[in-house]
């Protein structure tokens, strides 16, 4: 009798001293329960609290890391939910690019994981450039680069694991979508965002209306990178008229890898040079790990003369010598013009484009000579750079941070003409999409890109989101990434010009 007032008494003093009577009931519950039974519910609880503690720690902790470590910390694939298939069906790349070995070629121990991202805006064209009015783009010219595009990305010798993500303005009906499904090889996953547009104020100051931002549908794979990150190795985001091949992504990893390299082997600093020019320096000087992070492999947009009689190649040419002949590296010479394969051999049907053009219908896309400069890279990582073209775009950088080289003005053939700026939009070289590696979009965001490479898009250096004056070119064309302009990350590109190994 004595113990169950004594129970009663104790639950109501349980209960007065909770608020929430049913945590009372549950601690009442607790106290009366054997030795055993509380010394085994306790253990469970520590047990529970040490697991979770062990996800947060590893599964949390290095995107928390990334800004406390100087070093890019190394993270591990997670696995796809596309299922891959091989693709024994596929025919090799009739001309591979011819590089120097130094990326591992894919194996299924060891899978290169690519994005293939394709930003379109219209559906169908709208007479504009050169295009016929109300004519199917998508079946005449997104399908087919696309379609042979992902092919030399996956057939031999590239065999790289793809997988597709459309940013649209407009809604892709499920026909439509059928077409693109049936045109990509088996296994290639694809991913859809439908009305992508992104909305504005049409006034921003007022904000007055909501209405569609067409230039800002060209923002919308950074949103697209952030959520997918972790999960693939190499990111290939492009205009849907942009041809990127196997050879091009193997060629920048390559060319990557050897950056990577040279910056482990690279002085944290430089020793002062207070005779060292800006532009008209030695141009084989040593570069510091600061100035190798900052440069990356580049690309030159190259469009093919189709009817010159009605689209005519330049008329007036710059005051630079035309010389077509090149020391190789067994001593003889060899005349040589722009080598088309890489970019422009294409089979038969693809769009407008003739399969094999030859050098002289290539043109290249707003830069010429008077933009570019060389560098000499020092001995150093596998020795596979050797002379690289800087190309514009930077501006504004510390001379600690700098590359310098060689400007093609420097002998006065442009007679008292100064160095163009970097951030002249005839001589930028609009890429019409960019590559980079996981590693690279992380470096960006957390060291060279002043406002960050990824959302949120905050002021000062962007206004409503990113939606007020940055246009396709500042996300897609390279002013985002390759510029010192507001908000720009001044990333150094790089382009390989050793002809001997390339051959």
């Amino acid at each position: 009798m004595k113990s169950d007032t004594m129970k009663k008494m104790k639950h109501r003093v349980s209960l007065k001293s909770h608020k929430i009577p049913f945590v009372g009931f549950l601690s009442e519950q607790f106290q009366d329960l054997n030795p055993f039974l509380k010394s085994m519910i306790i253990f469970t609880v520590v047990l529970w609290k040490v697991y979770i503690g062990y996800i947060i720690f590893y599964g949390v902790s290095p995107l928390q890391n990334f800004s406390n470590s100087p070093e890019i910390p190394t993270v591990q694939n997670i696995a796809l939910n596309a299922i891959h298939a091989p693709h024994t069906s596929l025919d090799k790349v009739s001309k591979p690019i011819q590089t120097a070995g130094l990326v591992p070629v894919h194996t299924p121990e060891n899978p290169i994981r690519v994005l293939h991202i394709v930003t379109a805006l219209a559906e169908y064209n709208n007479g504009s450039r050169g295009t016929e009015r109300g004519e199917d783009r998508l079946q005449k010219v997104f399908i087919p680069v696309l379609k042979n595009s992902v092919e030399s990305m996956i057939a031999p010798p590239y065999n790289y694991e793809v997988d597709v993500y459309l940013v649209l303005g407009w809604d892709l009906k499920p026909e439509r979508r059928k077409l693109i499904e049936d045109a990509l090889p088996e296994g290639v996953g694809l991913q859809v965002w439908s009305n992508a547009t992104p909305l504005g104020y049409d006034k921003p100051m007022t904000d007055v209306k909501l209405k569609p931002v067409t230039r800002g549908l060209a923002r919308q794979h950074r949103y697209v990178i952030k959520d997918k990150l972790m999960y693939y190795d190499l990111f290939s985001v492009f205009e849907d008229d942009m041809r990127i091949t196997g050879g091009h992504i193997h060629h920048f990893l390559e060319v990557s890898r050897e950056l990577e390299r040279l910056t482990e082997e690279a002085p944290d600093e430089l020793p002062p040079e207070h005779d060292y020019p800006k532009d008209k320096g030695s141009i084989s000087r040593q570069l510091s790990k600061k100035q190798l992070k900052r440069m990356m492999p580049g690309l030159i947009r190259t469009e093919i003369l189709l009817d010159e009689s009605k689209y005519p190649s330049q008329r007036e040419l710059d005051p630079i010598p035309i010389d077509l002949e090149f020391d190789m590296e067994d001593g003889s010479t060899r005349e040589l013009m722009f080598d088309t394969k890489p970019c422009c051999h294409v089979p038969p049907g693809l769009g407008k484009m003739p399969p094999n053009p030859s050098g002289d219908k290539a043109m290249i896309w707003e830069t010429a000579v008077k933009g570019t400069v060389v560098k000499k890279i020092p001995k150093g990582g596998t020795n596979f750079l050797d002379w690289v073209m800087l190309q514009p775009g930077p501006k504004n950088v510390k001379p600690t941070s700098n590359v310098a080289g060689f400007w093609s003005g420097n002998l006065g053939l442009y007679g008292d003409m100064e160095k163009p700026g970097g951030g002249d939009p005839r001589l930028i070289a609009q890429q019409g999409g960019w590559l980079a590696t996981r590693e690279q979009l992380i470096e960006m965001h957390l060291h060279q890109c002043p406002g960050g490479f990824f959302p949120p898009f905050e002021n000062p250096l962007y206004n409503q989101d990113g939606l007020t004056l940055n246009n396709v070119e500042f996300w897609s064309g390279g002013f985002s990434i390759f510029s010192g302009t507001k908000a720009g990350c001044n990333m150094q590109r790089s382009s390989q010009l050793s002809i001997a190994k390339n051959k």
